[in-house]
């Protein structure tokens, strides 16, 4: 009795481990995923985008993985850098879900804008890697 019990405590201890790199990989990824975009690194969602991958903007509309990484290249378009912030992860088996917040400043053409984004992205794992599956971006709304 007492060996099972062992036997379970170092499963239960391997497992949360486990858990714990999990999401630390996936706040590696959220972090990467930043960067790359304003860095505009179309190599970067080459690699970690999934093939069925889609972004619904904040405006409802929807992009691929061809649309987003041809989109990189938009003349005029500079991106100040940014973080994330007010992130939770959360893993389900071999799908995760990550929700956070971006302020966001960029120029494109000779206007400055700025947003106030909260998203969601979900990861699916494939062949033992995480890939950004699906990413849906809503504007936060001013205060009233």
């Amino acid at each position: 009795m007492r060996s099972r019990l062992v036997l379970l405590a170092a499963a239960f201890a391997i497992a949360v481990t486990l858990h714990a790199d999990e999401v630390e990989e996936l706040r590696r990824l959220d972090k990467e995923l930043s960067v790359a975009t304003w860095t505009g690194d179309a190599l970067w969602f080459e690699q970690n985008l999934d093939e069925d991958y889609v972004l619904i903007t904040p405006n409802g509309t929807t992009r691929t993985k061809r649309d987003v990484v041809s989109e990189l290249a938009t003349p005029g378009m500079k991106m100040d850098p940014f973080d994330a912030f007010e992130l939770q992860i959360r893993i389900y088996g071999d799908s995760a879900v990550v929700n956070g917040r971006r302020l966001q400043h960029f120029v494109l053409g000779r206007a400055r804008y700025a947003s106030d984004i909260r998203y969601t992205d979900l990861y699916v794992k494939r062949k033992g890697r995480w890939l950004l599956a699906s990413e849906h971006v809503s504007n936060v709304a001013g205060r009233r």
